[in-house]
């Protein structure tokens, strides 16, 4: 039975919650972020593709007058050559976030994607009939400088990379699990990754019932990766167990624990000598989470500054409206099923507050204000989750969160749909596709829950920008018109 910590029964101290809190930090200690890498790459070839070639147009003198530092048509092709190459890396794959520390990416797929964007720059000029106007000497100096400076900078990072890496650092957490089995050596895995991961701990199950423990530790511990090892016979039964870890942003990997020497199956991935299948990834990774993260960032910018004296108004409303608190704070369930603290406008008197939605909001319910029942109506008691989003708890768009005591018919939620924990893959949003087709308010039926939470599925299957902005423009249309709001 593997060693599970398992909190008290009773809230815990000051002191614990310190210590979990420096225990995390130290976990988290030495962790080297690929996407932080993906855009420092990216921004330092953009930085020496115009330096080298503005350092050069000046040295070369191509200006038409003294107080030009660079001709027009430099600046011109500098902004294009920037522009192209990021084109060009996109198709390539250059900044992808899994293969950025990968160096025979960065002497095949870096170089060509620099050539191709001048070579794009040639094209151009000779279908424009401009090439007359440029400096050959300043074009092709700059070809050789800045191809020279691109490619130093990144074998010095990644060198310095792999030190990190040999002095400790990681990428990637990863527990080792085995189930009826001994796991795979933590050692073996750090070597066949090149050292990018780390393995916090081994177990051993005995048992599928004990997956679902893993929750609470892969959560705590932030564990990227979890490889499952079994006996050959036992996969299809861990495949079908692994719903107890399905509401996990957590890539999870199954291999068999029997040696596989000489074994070859095409398109399989293999740790060793042993083929590893990618049972459970996470849904929205690597450059999305960034595209994600920066429309929240954006989006819920604009609306703050928009909403701010609305805002203002509806907080002293509620004040004048009745005694209390202004913003109700309620515990719910969000990313990888943890627990935040959601904000609203306070919109039930006091004594009537249900901080775990013990009942459900009903239409009419004598529970709520004056104010209150405006506010609830046009969906303005959501307002200070904008500032969820801020934190991270939140994201604009993704699957309305529940209280902790929400039921359907008596029941709890994922009694009533078996998939119903695959929601939290992602974070919960002040709006989401099942919203917009009409599904929210109380939850009075299994059919309405059923309905809801496969559209939340739906959701995070297709999730892309140009979704979430759909949902948004649907959001914003319905706001003040919505039947379900009460």
């Amino acid at each position: 039975m593997p060693s599970f910590d398992a909190n008290s029964a009773g809230s815990p101290t000051q002191q614990q919650r310190n210590a979990s809190v420096n225990a995390s930090k130290d976990r988290s200690r030495g962790r080297i972020s690929l996407y932080n890498y993906a855009v420092g790459f990216m921004l330092i070839d953009a930085l020496l593709l115009i330096a080298s070639g503005a350092f050069l147009g000046g040295l070369i003198g191509e200006a038409h007058s003294a107080s030009a530092f660079l001709a027009d048509w430099q600046w011109w092709a500098i902004a294009l050559s920037v522009c192209t190459h990021f084109v060009i890396a996109r198709l390539l794959e250059v900044y992808c976030s899994r293969t950025i520390f990968d160096p025979k990416r960065a002497i095949t797929r870096l170089p060509i994607s620099l050539l191709m964007s001048f070579m794009a720059l040639l094209v151009i000029t000779v279908a424009t009939k401009t090439s007359e106007s440029y400096s050959r000497l300043w074009f092709f100096s700059w070809l050789l400088l800045s191809f020279a400076l691109i490619m130093l900078s990144r074998f010095l990072v990644l060198e310095r990379v792999g030190r990190l890496i040999k002095n400790g650092a990681f990428v990637y957490k990863a527990l080792s699990i085995g189930v009826f089995c001994d796991p795979f050596r933590p050692e073996q895995i750090v070597r066949q990754t090149n050292n990018e991961v780390r393995v916090e701990e081994s177990l051993r199950l005995q048992s599928f019932d004990e997956l679902a423990l893993l929750s609470e530790r892969i959560v705590r511990d932030e564990i990227d990766w979890v490889y499952i090892a079994t006996p050959w016979v036992d996969i299809p039964a861990v495949l079908r167990n692994l719903h107890l870890l399905q509401h996990l942003s957590t890539r999870i990997f199954v291999l068999p624990g029997d040696r596989t020497a000489g074994l070859n199956i095409e398109g399989v991935s293999f740790l060793g000598d042993r083929p590893v299948f990618c049972a459970i990834e996470e849904p929205i990774n690597g450059w999305d989470l960034w595209l994600k993260r920066g429309e929240d960032i954006v989006i819920t910018g604009a609306a703050l500054l928009f909403c701010s004296p609305l805002m203002a108004l509806i907080a002293l409303a509620i004040r004048l409206d009745s005694p209390g608190p202004i913003v109700f704070r309620q515990a719910r369930v969000g990313f990888n099923g943890k627990i935040f603290e959601c904000w609203k406008f306070r919109s039930m008197f006091v004594e009537a507050t249900d901080l775990h939605a013990t009942v459900q909001t009903s239409r009419g319910d004598a529970r709520v204000t004056r104010v209150g029942r405006f506010i609830r109506s046009r969906s303005l008691d959501e307002l200070p989750q904008f500032f969820n989003v801020l934190q991270g708890t939140m994201s604009v768009v993704g699957p309305r969160p529940h209280a902790l005591s929400t039921r359907t018919e008596g029941r709890n939620l994922d009694e009533v749909v078996d998939y119903y924990a695959a929601r939290h893959k992602v974070r919960p949003g002040l709006t989401g596709w099942a919203q917009i087709h009409g599904f929210r308010g109380e939850l009075d039926s299994t059919e309405k829950l059923q309905k809801r939470v496969d559209l939340d599925i739906d959701y995070i299957d297709r999730w892309s920008i140009w979704l979430d902005l759909k949902i948004i423009f649907m959001t914003a249309l319905i706001t003040f018109r919505d039947p379900h709001a009460y």
